[in-house]
């Protein structure tokens, strides 16, 4: 015996009057023995000299081999000192062997897990565990103990709760549910909750497979208040962005209602300029009232345009404005836009060219939107292109089978930073210099919202002193070639 590796030894059972066993008395124990379980043993016994070393339960595996008859092997100990022991009847004694598992790598690997362990064998009884496992839960640490029944340490649990319903119906119910989700065998169940102490943890229980359950509980407080602030900063975004539509659809509100009160006089302020431009009711008398009259006429037209603008602007960010689709031409939009610029481009001196390719599908689309699109692109392209440059207007069929119509030039060009602004409405680039004529803001806006009515895109490409090339992309879906026969003309919105 003196020779074994691990602890052995012999204990003589002590009875009392009744019979029953009472203790157990050390007969013999070799030196490993001693050595683990502290000091000279003979003649010591378990309850009354405390000879088991710390080794809680030893009593308890010894008197279940006695009783039995057979040998018992069971592990034994606290989270800091741990036994394998193994008990075998001997007469009225048992021979008794305890090896010492600090230094099993695996428990080593355990004890400094940042995850509490715990293994419960079929009978929910505790077999293993690591002392994260204490410090997650340290209201119930003095009873997370080898042996202690999964049920009772959850009712001790439960009862110290301030959370958890009162003794009765209710607590009886959820102690019912927790223990079919832990007994559960077939299948592993995962869920989190909060401690007393405040702390969220992960818990992972698995089925071994002598019917035993292997529980793992994970620290995610940290997780927890990274989604909790992920959460607050998505309502904050939609709150904020439920306030920028509000104040979006005031002011398209207000816009179109004031559009619409200053077009009344407006229209009559055009109407009596130009009944004084063509002297209709007799001469003007001095030329200078009939220059004054013109200039009249050309701002009031300028404020005219401004207001459509916003009209159609309103309308479409509001949703209100319908699509007339009907199958027409591109090139026809692309020498309507041309025809309308030439002369500003001429009194400019810019070069303005028209390419269509022949054959050129023709696209379901609404008519006065396609105009409108392509003459608000050519009419910026020859306002922002110098004296002796080019602008060119062209449509073309896309690799897709769509339709693209671009506009480029050789102009001022911009900055490519500043792009994203111009599609704003009112936008203007930094540094941006003012232009005779600048404009209202709105036209590119309004394309760009208009081509993605259609399904489309715009594109835009600029270089400061190169020039700038803008594209309308139709979609597939939008074009048909020549040869086959319309569809009948529909309304959209």
């Amino acid at each position: 015996m003196a020779a074994l590796p691990d602890g052995a030894g012999v204990l003589a059972a002590v009875r009392g009057a009744d019979g029953a066993v009472a203790d157990f008395e050390w007969t013999a124990a070799n030196p490993t023995a001693e050595r683990l379980l502290g000091g000279p043993l003979a003649g010591r016994r378990l309850g009354r000299d405390g000879a088991d070393g710390g080794c809680r339960g030893l009593g308890d595996v010894l008197a279940d081999a006695l009783a039995s008859g057979a040998p018992v092997q069971r592990k034994l100990g606290t989270a800091t000192a741990r036994w394998r022991v193994a008990a075998t009847p001997f007469g009225d004694g048992v021979c008794v062997t305890v090896a010492d598992l600090g230094g099993d790598p695996v428990r080593v690997a355990l004890e400094h897990s940042a995850e509490g362990f715990a293994l419960f064998d079929a009978q929910g009884r505790l077999v293993e565990f690591n002392g994260r496992l204490k410090a997650f839960f340290p209201e119930i640490a003095d009873t997370i103990v080898p042996g202690a029944r999964f049920e009772d340490l959850l009712r001790r649990y439960l009862a110290l709760d301030p959370s958890a319903p009162p003794a009765g119906p209710e607590r009886e119910a959820l102690v019912a549910r927790r223990l079919a989700r832990h007994r559960k065998s077939e299948t592993e169940s995962t869920f989190t909750f909060r401690t007393i102490g405040g702390r969220w943890l992960l818990a992972s229980e698995r089925p071994t497979p002598d019917g035993g359950i292997v529980s793992l509980h994970s620290d995610v407080g940290a997780l927890k208040e990274k989604e909790e602030a992920l959460r607050a900063s998505q309502m904050e975004a939609l709150a904020a962005k439920l306030q920028a539509e509000r104040a979006s659809r005031a002011k398209t509100e207000f816009l179109a209602h004031m559009s619409h009160e200053l077009r009344t006089p407006l229209n009559a302020v055009m109407g009596f300029t130009e009944l004084m431009l063509g002297e209709t009711l007799g001469p003007l008398g001095s030329p200078r009232y009939r220059a004054y009259a013109q200039d009249i006429h050309d701002s009031g037209g300028h404020l005219l345009a401004l207001i459509n603008d916003i009209l159609d602007l309103s309308r479409i960010e509001s949703g209100q404005l319908s699509l007339h689709e009907e199958i027409t031409d591109p090139g026809e939009a692309v020498q309507h836009a041309a025809a309308l610029v030439r002369k500003t481009a001429l009194e400019r001196g810019v070069d303005l060219a028209v390419d269509v390719e022949a054959g050129l599908p023709v696209l379901h689309a609404d008519v006065r939107a396609l105009r409108q699109m392509v003459l608000n692109l050519a009419s910026n392209a020859v306002k922002f292109t110098p004296e002796g440059g080019h602008v060119v207007v062209s449509a073309s069929g896309t690799p897709d089978g769509g339709v693209g119509i671009m506009v480029a030039d050789t102009g001022i060009g911009i900055d490519p930073r500043q792009l994203p602004r111009l599609l704003e409405p009112f936008g203007r680039a930094d540094g941006f210099k003012a232009h005779e004529g600048e404009g209202t803001g709105l036209g590119l806006p309004i394309v760009k919202r208009l081509i993605e009515l259609h399904g489309g895109r715009l594109e835009l490409n600029s270089e400061p002193g190169r020039g700038t090339t803008a594209i309308l992309l139709f979609p597939a879906a939008r074009s048909l070639p020549r040869t086959l026969s319309p569809p009948p003309a529909r309304r959209i919105g």
